[in-house]
């Protein structure tokens, strides 16, 4: 699933640096080449920020993953404590510092940087997907888990199942709206988006009848939010490494007359949940039941 993020291109004298290396440590020769078999690989890699969860699921903990923040998130449960951490962007210095014998890939990203990432280790593309659950059974395939792959997608359908019960007790036909504030504007996820997918389809959350259905998300203004005027809001304000930006938005927002008399304010139904957590949120499996969990909790308490 195609994320959108920004990435570079290695500048040429790394590319001249990782060839000549390559070359000199043959790290194609047949030793290699038979270590880094699907499935019989020693020491794994996987790049983009959402692939390193799919290994966590399937029981794997690379050698080196790529990571937006300065931690790996803490649903890793110190597994990635040794994991050297690669950064948000394809990072082939370090791929090639970390020595790995497997490289797995997005094809949308790294079919680029294939000629330079097959030079350090057999490497392998995962085609577009635009549901986890099909990201997670080509990965499987590659490390030869595809059982396990099926385990995790029945675990995490039976926990949605269970978690949409719980939220229907409490919420019933109320309507909902997700809020996402970032640094220097706010939006409203829809059905359509990664997370309304979860939030509005699989808890069954309804949304409002304002929404334009045909959006993923939009930008939203404070003087349009009475148009919605939902039941409930739940409310995620940035946090990442700096959240102050989306911080200081928010708080702008909440002090105005337009916010206090919005009908989820006045019941006290706004639930601020979220923050670098969630990066990976409607994504991957791992990470949207740990957003679920905490949704559900805010809700039901």
């Amino acid at each position: 699933m195609r994320r959108g993020t920004k990435w570079g291109t290695a500048a040429v004298s790394l590319l001249l640096l990782l060839t000549t290396a390559c070359g000199s440590n043959n790290v194609k020769d047949e030793a290699k080449a038979q270590a880094a078999e699907p499935g019989k690989a020693i020491r794994v890699i996987a790049t983009s920020v959402t692939y390193p969860d799919f290994l966590y699921s399937l029981g794997v903990t690379p050698v080196a993953a790529e990571n937006y923040h300065t931690e790996f998130p803490s649903y890793f449960k110190g597994t990635f404590k040794d994991v050297i951490p690669l950064g948000g962007n394809l990072n082939l210095e370090g791929i090639l510092s970390a020595a790995p014998d497997l490289i797995i890939g997005p094809k949308w990203r790294d079919e680029k940087s294939y000629d330079q990432l097959s030079k350090i280790a057999q490497t392998k593309l995962m085609p577009e997907r635009d549901n986890w659950r099909d990201e997670l059974r080509d990965i499987a395939g590659v490390l030869d888990k595809q059982d396990k792959a099926e385990e995790v997608i029945r675990d995490f359908d039976e926990h949605m199942k269970a978690s949409k019960a719980k939220l229907q007790a409490v919420a019933g036909d109320e309507t909902f709206i997700y809020m996402r504030i970032m640094a220097s504007e706010a939006f409203v996820m829809g059905e359509r988006s990664s997370r309304g997918k979860i939030i509005h389809g699989e808890l069954g959350l309804k949304p409002v009848a304002a929404y334009p259905a045909e959006e993923e998300s939009i930008i939203i203004s404070l003087e349009v939010l009475p148009e919605y005027n939902p039941d409930h809001i739940i409310l995620q304000v940035d946090g990442g490494d700096d959240g102050a930006s989306a911080q200081k938005l928010f708080d702008s927002m909440e002090s105005t007359s337009v916010w206090k008399s919005l009908k989820a304010v006045k019941a006290n139904h706004v639930y601020k949940v979220g923050d670098k957590e969630w990066m990976n949120f409607g994504f991957s499996p791992v990470a949207t039941v740990e957003a679920v969990d905490e949704i559900v909790d805010s809700i039901t308490q």
